[in-house]
């Protein structure tokens, strides 16, 4: 065996070929490259946690963040400020232009829009999931985004990660008129589900099938400790354009 991959497993890691097996990042990285994206539409970005890794991998394009709890965007705001090409925005992405209410969790990457299910409940009770409050929020849609915000817009290639807690297929209809613009697709799907009402995640697969997409890989994210059945997974998809 190879003395990097003793001393790898050694230490608790594995070591891949990348080529073969590449991580999530250097599948994002690798698409970003091969579709000349331009335009990244962050949908649910938290922190910044996901723009951050994009930028920190090497991509200097364009990109849009979207994230509607007040005291979560601050932080979001103070993690874009240095980064003249990193925009913030205090909304949320939808089917329609409008308010709603959102369950704000003690872990600001639980907040939903949906009801937590029993099963979240149990599972994450020690991971701060409990809601503290609800807050009103505003929404948009990305047709309207981009049709007021960006220029040249049909001249853009935009890659779409969307991580929403339940709310992606909102986003989606949200897009119907700007999708012919989408190269890359990242949507965070459950096989188990964590809030109530939220799709199934082979509706969801329909639904981007259904818009053009096939899928270039899925990344469980996690996992029952239990039986190890997958949890949720990241979706990685790109415009089909070989008939």
């Amino acid at each position: 065996m190879n003395l990097f991959k003793v001393l790898a497993k050694s230490l608790g890691y594995e070591l891949v070929n990348r080529n073969k097996n590449p991580s999530l990042m250097f599948h994002l990285i690798d698409l970003i490259e091969r579709n000349e994206i331009d335009l990244i539409l962050d949908v649910g970005a938290n922190v910044g946690q996901f723009s951050k890794s994009i930028i920190d991998a090497g991509y200097k394009g364009e990109i849009h963040s979207f994230e509607p709890v007040k005291e979560t965007f601050e932080k979001l705001n103070t993690a874009a400020a240095e980064h003249k090409n990193w925009h913030v925005h205090n909304f949320a992405m939808g089917d329609e232009i409008g308010q709603n209410e959102i369950n704000v969790t003690q872990s600001s990457d639980f907040s939903s829009m949906l009801e937590p299910t029993q099963y979240a409940k149990d599972r994450y009770k020690n991971e701060k999931n409990k809601i503290e409050y609800v807050e009103t929020i505003e929404i948009n849609t990305i047709d309207s985004f981009l049709s007021s915000n960006i220029s040249n817009l049909e001249k853009r290639s935009i890659f779409l990660k969307t991580d929403t807690q339940g709310f992606d297929l909102k986003v989606i209809a949200g897009a119907v008129k700007s999708l012919n613009l989408v190269r890359c697709l990242l949507s965070e799907v459950s096989l188990i589900p964590l809030y109530e009402g939220m799709p199934h995640y082979l509706e969801s697969l329909q639904t981007f099938e259904s818009h053009g997409f096939i899928t270039t890989g899925l990344y469980p994210i996690t996992r029952n400790k239990i039986n190890l059945a997958v949890i949720e997974m990241d979706c990685v998809m790109i415009k089909n354009t070989i008939s």
